[in-house]
């Protein structure tokens, strides 16, 4: 079993603080923190580091950022020859703020341009597919390349042109956020019957599996009429940086190991949870073994 993961690679750069953001202030920070990041570079690093066949298709610049990406990549037992130097362009950087009083994160993205790329395929067809979006060419291809693989998208955000994958693929792991651009309407609990519309204009796009996913108040599918909902587990957060990326990776992890959706959905939150405990999207990851604890301590 194997997996191919194909979107974004990112260098995050954060800056913890005390408090909001005000205009024309001057802001001193001792305790940055530096590391990978990105949907599919982190989940390619999670399932690598908790011991699948992962491979990554990603580009990045021909630079120390893209360097480091690769370097950290390779400690998380990933392949990564399939990563594409873009000599025209400079890696993509994100600068975080995140708040300290309450782990909340505000992302300023410059990413890479997309354009297509020569691809490099891995040596055997993986058995599961993660996609998240970005280099949508590469990703269509991927998609009827290996038409038997497992294929699960990290939708964060709803985007028109990616509507033949959205369309195409088995699990549809969405936000809170691409809900409400697809359908308009907002998230309730307590509203059964507006969570079964959701759903059911969510399916239009997407006649497969649909998770969605909503923050500190967990995740949402569908088990047949019936609308489940799982709770997130009750952590501190510090920040919530990567906290969907890891939830996707392990997502992935799980469903590479055909693990019920009701099992698959637990792991994942319970990695995402321990993500948020922690400075940084990658240098947070847990362990399989702490996620394991984890659930078994919350018992």
């Amino acid at each position: 079993m194997s997996i191919l993961c194909i979107g974004q690679a990112v260098y995050d750069l954060t800056f913890p603080i005390n408090e909001p953001l005000k205009e024309n202030q001057k802001y001193r920070i001792s305790d940055r923190h530096e590391c990978m990041g990105a949907p599919a570079a982190n989940a390619a690093y999670l399932c690598g580091s908790w011991g699948v066949d992962t491979s990554l298709i990603a580009r990045v610049g021909n630079d120390l950022f893209g360097q480091e990406i690769v370097r950290t990549l390779r400690t998380g037992n990933v392949d990564t020859s399939l990563i594409y130097f873009d000599k025209n362009q400079a890696t993509s950087i994100s600068s975080i703020i995140v708040n300290k009083q309450n782990g909340h994160r505000t992302i300023i993205n410059a990413p890479m341009m997309e354009h297509v790329f020569p691809i490099t395929w891995p040596k055997s067809s993986p058995t599961t597919l993660l996609i998240d979006g970005h280099e949508l060419n590469a990703s269509l291809v991927a998609m009827n390349k290996y038409p038997t693989a497992v294929s699960i998208m990290d939708a964060g955000t709803y985007k028109p042109e990616l509507t033949t994958l959205i369309h195409a693929v088995d699990f549809l792991v969405c936000s809170e956020d691409f809900a409400y651009q697809a359908t308009g309407i907002k998230i309730r609990l307590d509203q059964n019957e507006q969570l079964k519309e959701v759903f059911n204009q969510l399916h239009v796009l997407n006649s497969n599996k649909i998770v969605v996913t909503i923050g500190d108040q967990g995740c949402l599918w569908q088990d047949k009429e019936i609308i489940r909902h799982f709770p997130a587990f009750n952590v501190t957060p510090i920040d919530t940086t990567g906290a969907g990326d890891i939830f996707h990776g392990a997502f992935v992890y799980c469903i590479n190991h055909k693990y019920s959706l009701e099992k698959t959905i637990a792991i994942a939150s319970a990695a995402s949870a321990l993500t948020v405990t922690k400075i940084g999207g990658q240098t947070s990851i847990p362990t399989l073994e702490e996620v394991n604890f984890f659930l078994t301590s919350e018992k």
